[in-house]
């Protein structure tokens, strides 16, 4: 579709490149891949007698929008998501919007997976420049991206107004009714009513700033039934959490330490399997990935600790307490509790940040980022576990569809419809596999009921819905390696929460028991391998129980699998743990830390303890 500003010209002409949004949610509510991984009901879970806010059909606004609707009709919850996302490099600097779609009614664990394809991309929404003053460029550019998403979503809202009849993944007719948006992964977007006319921009923008709004009068949720800004723009974590890490904390730890003493921390820091090692420091890193700010994260704290005033390194740690909890995707009264906690906490502390001089001469903390903290509570009573990393899935999902090479041209709409053909055929013939395959075998297109076990081990709902539809012919879809059960192949006992893994090859062959306390630098090994063993076989210290043996073999890693602590029936990724020997490079060693629950203690106050492997 062509679109036209009145009044307002542009250098080049405005195409939007959409799909109905009504037919993509359509798609993903009858699509018999998610059937076992979706929710049609709102939910009351009590967990130790308090109310738990997870998915978002356990908040409260799924409960009290429900209980408006006539009896039959279930909620299909529209998720959005947004984000201004570079096309080109280097060759001419095209940038677009493309706006992304999927349903909360797909489970959170599913559908935040860029592999589990649940976001649809519906839209590219141009960015074009106004031939008008540049202070004007912001107000019209957001007027024209509500314009486009009032247009793909504007059937979407007929349907949340009138209902709509649809097929779920069962083959049922539901009604369903109302959308609603949940979350919106943008900067924050306001209107603004007023008596000037919406088309002068001089008085309009002056009226709107004096309110702190941005300005667009006609907002694409105006009439969109059950759509209060105030409750479906929840914080995002991507945006609000990480970025604040980066463009705040981050930059006052480098003020109190040192730019070069924090990078010579980062730079000797131990190695860890699976996390980033920042060999260059993280002073001169400009451009980063949702990724990269959390592993700057997990070890701020003990980074400054010790060369920042331990008064500044309060704040900053409770702070990053703050950060974790609210990306729990599953919270308790309690759970809030502990959050509001940490963030008084900083609160009642900050006063530290300014005194060590982090803030740069400024002496407050009027940082909109950090206000917004305010409403995570909120949210997640509101709206469940706060949304991941919506924008940075569906970058992902953007980029990866667009390794294919392009025609170079300077001209937006032909790269552009370029950019839509490839996904439309790409995920056409993804459809088509599927379809061919249970046709041949005479299968129904609904879902097949799968063994609790191996939900647990699958990380593409796809592959796991073929597995039981037709097992024999898995070869036939491409998907990645689904997580591995250690826990049934495994080392573990009975009851255990985490199960270890080792290579069937060992590092070191026929090394005899003498020996390595020289090799690894433990005197004392021989002593208490002996001990160990004796305990273990009930056996008596009257001979040495080596006398039968004195070689054994050698692992320098292994892999450690535990369960989730929010999703007890789910299996995490396993984990490597490397214990190297001395070496010249590491003379002592080269071995990772782990926390070690001693056996005994109870859940609510284990008793934990840090260990070298």
């Amino acid at each position: 579709m062509q679109l036209e500003v009145d009044g307002y010209d542009t250098g080049k002409k405005i195409d939007l490149i959409y799909r109905d949004g009504l037919e993509v949610v359509e798609s993903l509510f009858g699509n018999p891949i998610f059937a076992q991984n979706m929710t049609f009901d709102p939910l009351r879970i009590q967990r130790n007698g308090e109310e738990e806010y997870g998915e978002w059909f356990t908040a409260q606004e799924a409960t009290r929008i429900q209980d408006t609707l006539p009896d039959g009709a279930t909620l299909v919850p529209v998720i959005a998501a947004s984000d201004k996302t570079p096309i080109t490099r280097y060759t001419g600097g095209l940038e677009m919007h493309p706006l992304f779609l999927t349903i909360a009614n797909i489970d959170a664990d599913v559908h935040m997976k860029a592999t589990a394809h649940a976001w649809q991309c519906v839209a590219f929404v141009p960015i074009v420049k106004f031939e008008v003053h540049s202070d004007y460029q912001t107000i019209l550019q957001s007027r024209l991206w509500h314009k486009c998403v009032d247009i793909v979503t504007e059937k979407l809202k007929r349907a949340a107004n009138c209902r709509e009849f649809m097929a779920d993944p069962f083959e049922q007719q539901l009604i369903a009714t109302p959308f609603r948006t949940k979350a919106y992964t943008l900067d924050l977007i306001h209107a603004v009513s007023c008596q000037k006319k919406p088309w002068d921009l001089n008085a309009f923008q002056k009226l709107a700033k004096a309110n702190h709004l941005l300005g667009v009068h006609l907002p694409f949720w105006r009439d969109w039934k059950n759509s209060d800004v105030c409750c479906f723009l929840v914080p995002d974590i991507l945006h609000t959490v990480h970025k604040l890490f980066f463009d705040h904390v981050l930059k006052w730890c480098k003020e109190v330490v040192g730019s070069d003493e924090l990078d010579t921390h980062y730079k000797v820091h131990h190695k860890c399997v699976g996390v980033r090692h920042f060999a260059a420091g993280v002073s001169h890193v400009s451009q980063m990935t949702g990724r990269e700010y959390r592993d700057i994260q997990h070890t701020i704290v003990p980074m400054i600790a010790g060369a920042a005033p331990s008064t500044m390194v309060q704040p900053v740690h409770a702070l990053i307490d703050f950060f974790y909890l609210a990306q729990r995707p599953l919270h308790t009264e309690s759970s809030i509790r502990s959050m509001e906690a940490s963030l008084s906490e900083f609160h009642s502390t900050k006063h530290a940040i300014i005194t060590a001089g982090s803030r740069l001469g400024k002496e407050n903390f009027n940082i909109p980022k950090l206000e917004l903290l305010l409403s995570f509570v909120d949210a997640i009573r509101r709206s469940g576990g706060l949304i991941q990393y919506s924008a940075d899935v569906s970058e992902h999902l953007l980029i990866t569809h667009c390794k294919t090479p392009f025609t170079q041209t300077n001209k937006q709409p032909n790269f552009a419809e370029q950019i839509v053909r490839l996904l439309d055929r790409k995920e056409c013939m993804c459809l088509l596999d599927v379809y061919l395959l249970l046709h041949e075998y005479n299968e129904p297109l609904v879902n097949a009921a799968s063994d609790e076990e191996d939900l647990l081990c699958s990380a593409d709902p796809t592959l796991a819905w073929v597995s039981c539809v037709a097992p024999s012919e898995q070869y036939h879809f491409n998907s990645p390696w689904p997580i591995r059960n250690i826990f049934t192949d495994g080392i573990s006992s009975s009851g255990a929460t985490a199960a270890l893994s080792i290579t069937i090859t060992p590092d070191c062959t026929k090394l005899r028991i003498v020996d390595i306390g020289d090799i690894y630098m433990l005197p004392n090994f021989t002593t208490r391998l002996e001990e160990y063993i004796l305990q273990c076989t009930g056996g008596s210290t009257s001979h040495s129980i080596f006398q039968s043996f004195n070689e054994i073999m050698v692992w320098h890693k292994f892999c450690i699998q535990q369960y989730s602590v929010s999703w007890p029936s789910t299996i995490m990724p396993s984990q490597v743990v490397q214990a190297q020997p001395p070496s010249t490079s590491f003379p002592l060693g080269n071995c990772d830390a782990i926390l070690l629950n001693v056996d005994g203690q109870s859940q609510h106050n284990p008793g934990y303890h840090v260990t070298q492997v």
